[in-house]
């Protein structure tokens, strides 16, 4: 009865390996739900903060999320097809900020404002799917447009 018992538990536990062995070399990776923000009748827009972050293997620019309703999504991370085009945008504006920083326009002698580039998602009259991504310990909502 002794070696039986113990046959019975040397199965349970090879069991028990395989089956641990097969969830961790099968695992898939982990994906964030995907949430759709916005209005279906209305349009976002995304500002950019100046900031960049590697995502995804690739320099995406940093920013916020603005909807509809006036509420506002803070870092968010454009990983669109226009990245870079924002990214190149961003810097040339803050640029001539800088060249304009402290000089008064000749015409009217009123000091020059500050540019600010922002980017309205029309998005096809329809909600903008983000998605949420911990990245060195820092929570992000990433466009996925």
């Amino acid at each position: 009865m002794g070696a039986l018992k113990y046959a019975i538990i040397g199965v349970v536990v090879a069991v028990v390996v395989v089956a641990a062995a097969l969830v961790l070399l099968l695992q898939t990776p982990h994906r964030a739900p995907v949430q759709y923000v916005g209005s279906p009748n209305g349009y976002e827009a995304f500002v950019p903060n100046g900031q960049t972050i590697n995502y995804d293997g690739h320099t995406d620019p940093e920013g916020e999320l603005i909807l509809p309703n006036g509420s506002e999504i803070k870092n968010v991370i454009w990983d669109g097809q226009y990245s870079n085009t924002i990214i190149k945008n961003d810097n040339q504006i803050v640029q001539l900020n800088k060249q304009f920083d402290g000089q008064t326009d000749p015409i009217n002698n009123q000091p020059y404002v500050p540019l600010k580039d922002f980017y309205i998602i029309d998005a096809n009259n329809s909600q903008v799917p983000i998605q949420q991504a911990i990245i060195n310990g820092q929570t992000y909502y990433v466009d996925i447009n």
